[in-house]
């Protein structure tokens, strides 16, 4: 483990007293999910994040019931797998109310973001390299099963858009909850995407980094399903491991590697935030 010589960028945030004009931090109450269990991949990056930057209501946000580290994994730029931390901060569940300039830069935004939850949940934090598992999409030795690209639906604008996936990743995850574990558990689609937007996709699912090597360029429409578990084997005979679906589904091969990833790291945080 090798400890990273940089600045954090919450001190720059508070140097520059970059903050929202009006914000609400408390605990949710009736969540959905609750504090069950966190929810997993890329789901947790769209479902229950309104407004901001670029959206159809620029100047304000609206987190319903979010978990601390989905919220960092959205002020830091970062993914799930890249912060650690109490385990609470996956499971327990807030709101967050805040209003800003409309006009404000994304950049400026992932300031005031970080500025409120230093504050509001007293974090201290550093971040640091470590050499981990990770894994390198390639094309399998029969060759890829691909399916063309699929267009686009059309939305008004980026709101729009977000607001259409976070309610297909929410009907998913009920969808998923109702399913017997005997059958396919988890499920993915993507109607025209580049293999390295995959990548990046897979990676929110296995919590590790993959990177594409298919040399594969172009787009194309992804559809997969798989069991929960992360272990090369399926545990069941009706549903997969991810690893085996990758390759059965896709004609694509997930291969281990190892290499350095940076992470940020909760030392300290406060469960109930600050009163507003």
């Amino acid at each position: 483990m090798r400890m990273l010589p940089v600045a954090f960028a919450i001190f720059v945030a508070f140097a520059q007293n970059v903050e929202f004009e009006v914000a609400s931090v408390k605990r949710a109450v009736n969540a959905p999910f609750g504090e069950r269990f966190a929810i997993p991949g890329p789901v947790a990056e769209t479902i229950g994040f309104e407004g901001g930057p670029g959206s159809k209501s620029p100047g304000r946000i609206h987190y319903s019931g979010v978990s601390l580290k989905m919220i960092l994994v959205r002020a830091y730029g970062m993914r799930a797998y890249q912060i650690t931390g109490p385990g609470w901060m996956d499971t327990e569940r807030y709101e967050i109310e805040a209003r800003y300039a409309a006009e404000t830069k994304p950049e400026e935004f992932r300031l005031m973001l970080q500025n409120l939850l230093v504050g509001r949940f007293h974090l201290a934090m550093h971040r640091e390299t470590r050499e981990m598992s990770r894994y390198r999409l390639v094309v399998a030795k029969d060759g890829p099963k691909l399916s063309p690209a699929q267009n686009f639906p059309e939305y008004k604008d980026e709101e729009e858009r977000k607001a259409a996936m976070a309610k297909q990743a929410q009907a998913n995850m009920e969808a998923m909850m109702r399913r017997p574990h005997s059958g396919p558990y988890r499920s993915m689609a993507m109607a025209n995407s580049t293999m390295g937007k995959l990548a990046e996709t897979l990676s929110g699912y296995l919590d590790r980094p993959v990177r594409d090597d298919t040399r594969l360029e172009g787009s194309y429409s992804f559809s997969l399903e798989w069991s929960p578990s992360l272990s090369a084997e399926a545990e069941d005979n009706s549903a997969p491991s991810i690893f085996v679906a990758v390759q059965q589904q896709l004609g694509l091969t997930l291969k281990p590697e190892k290499g350095p990833v940076e992470f940020l790291v909760i030392e300290r945080a406060e469960r109930m935030p600050v009163a507003n």
